[in-house]
């Protein structure tokens, strides 16, 4: 096979995945994304009193002042080159999340003894599984999140995803590859570990609720408002269900470039490891939120900045020239924000 035919199939194959019906880009998400998209503009309008019409969907849920925005090209043209680097970094993580697992289940044993499965109702086992993951999952999102904030070098890469000034759904790949890597060994290592602690408990069954493929709760979040995180849609959880989840308001106070949001909302579908660790900020009024990182914009206006210049600048604060200052993490409990793109009135 040559050159051509290789990247003709590889290509090929990375479309597959990336529609798979249980991908994240694949049909159930996108449409519980679109239909959630329909439901809060409608909402929106009926609650001003104003009539409705695809129109005006169109025009507020797809601006082209947000859609043809350099920085939105710039984030299609990632997305694109990006897909290659998520599928290896998901393998990546299977493989992580089974070796961790191992290293649990070993762990166990010696500690403890080899042992019979622990008879529990399935249902229970189940319902264990489905939190301990997901709680798993989300503190180790939680703790890379806040490295990749706290850490010269490491915001550097991470600076990446928040230079992005308008946000769409493709923005989720603004990501530099040392992150996607970094991100998917420490989910693997966190849920891999619990995995084999369930396992050495409940025996090799063990998994938790599902909903394609996924966890259940994650994969809810995915097919409702998930996408939605990285969007013009201000759509707040407040109460107690902001201290749970993290809503797209939630996510968009994250990109402000406003000193008293940064380094608030870091969990990725939750929010009790921001409520617990003091960083949640949960959103209620409406404040005007620029997103990105100012004037250093200029800094990532390519596709080749974005993938190269973060080497020089964190080696630059790894080996002593001094760096932009990341932000220092500043826990905050103030609640109001508003995103500057709007809803037409």
């Amino acid at each position: 096979m040559g050159a051509l035919d290789w990247l003709a199939s590889a290509a090929s194959d990375r479309l597959r995945d990336t529609f798979a019906p249980t991908a994240a880009y694949g049909p159930p998400a996108l449409l519980g994304a679109l239909l959630c998209s329909i439901a809060y503009y409608g909402w929106r309008r009926m609650s001003r009193g104003r009539p409705t019409s695809a129109k005006g969907f169109l025009r507020s849920v797809f601006a082209k002042r947000i859609l043809l925005h350099p920085s939105s090209i710039l984030d299609m043209k990632l997305w694109a080159l990006n897909t290659l680097a998520f599928a290896g970094a998901y393998g990546m993580l299977a493989i992580s999340g089974l070796f961790w697992r191992g290293i649990g289940v070993a762990a166990m044993t010696g500690l403890f003894g080899a042992h019979e499965p622990t008879a529990w109702p399935v249902w229970a086992i189940l319902a264990l599984t489905t939190v301990l993951e997901l709680l798993a999952y989300e503190l180790a999102y939680w703790t890379g999140h806040y490295l990749f904030h706290a850490i010269p070098a490491l915001w550097e890469f991470h600076k990446v995803h928040h230079s992005a000034e308008v946000m769409t759904t493709l923005t989720e790949m603004r990501t530099h590859p040392v992150e996607i890597i970094s991100f998917m060994n420490a989910i693997g290592l966190a849920t891999g570990l619990v995995f084999g602690v369930l396992t050495y408990v409940f025996g090799p069954g063990v998994h938790p609720f599902t909903l394609l493929n996924g966890n259940i709760v994650l994969m809810l979040f995915l097919i409702t408002i998930g996408h939605l995180r990285h969007s013009h849609l201000w759509i707040p959880f407040t109460g107690l269900m902001g201290r749970l989840f993290q809503s797209p308001a939630h996510h968009q106070i994250h990109h402000s470039d406003d000193p008293k949001h940064y380094n608030t909302n870091l969990g990725f579908a939750l929010a009790v490891w921001d409520w617990a660790f003091g960083t949640l900020y949960i959103p209620a009024e409406r404040e005007t939120i620029r997103f990105g990182v100012g004037a250093r914009h200029v800094d990532f206006s390519s596709v080749l900045k974005l993938y190269f210049l973060p080497f020089k600048r964190s080696a630059e604060a790894l080996f002593g020239v001094k760096p932009e200052a990341a932000p220092a993490i500043a826990p905050t409990s103030a609640p109001s924000v508003t995103p500057s793109e709007k809803l037409a009135a």
